[in-house]
């Protein structure tokens, strides 16, 4: 276990500029929902098409970084999501791109997943 969770605290880098982030997102489609997760933070956002899925993970994903800085509590921000939405993800192949932010950066890794899955 400490092996991922070295690899979760790798996602974050404090510069001279602020803070740094490398977050990984996974979108897949779900009856009539995208759903969205970001893996490094265990959190999921749902939208009826694909981009309003990945922007609603963004702005959750921004803001829980936010509360987190403003807050000084960085050591709780990182929750590994379960390991079958990492498997799904690491199916994929799709390069990161680096997104600047404000207070902060993202380097992103999207993929869309053409498995469905059931919710449970």
């Amino acid at each position: 276990m400490a092996k991922k969770d070295d690899e979760l605290i790798h996602r974050a880098e404090r510069t001279e500029d602020g803070w740094r982030f490398r977050f990984r997102f996974l979108v897949r489609k779900e009856e009539d929902w995208f759903v969205a997760y970001c893996l490094e933070l265990d959190l999921v956002a749902a939208a009826k098409t694909k981009d309003q899925a990945v922007q609603e993970i963004r702005d959750l994903t921004r803001h829980q970084v936010e509360y987190c800085i403003v807050n000084d509590n960085m050591d709780r921000l990182f929750r590994r999501a379960p390991e079958e939405i990492w498997a799904e993800y690491y199916a994929c192949e799709e390069k990161p791109t680096q997104k600047p932010r404000p207070l902060f950066s993202f380097i992103e890794s999207t993929c869309l997943s053409q498995s469905l899955s059931h919710a449970r």
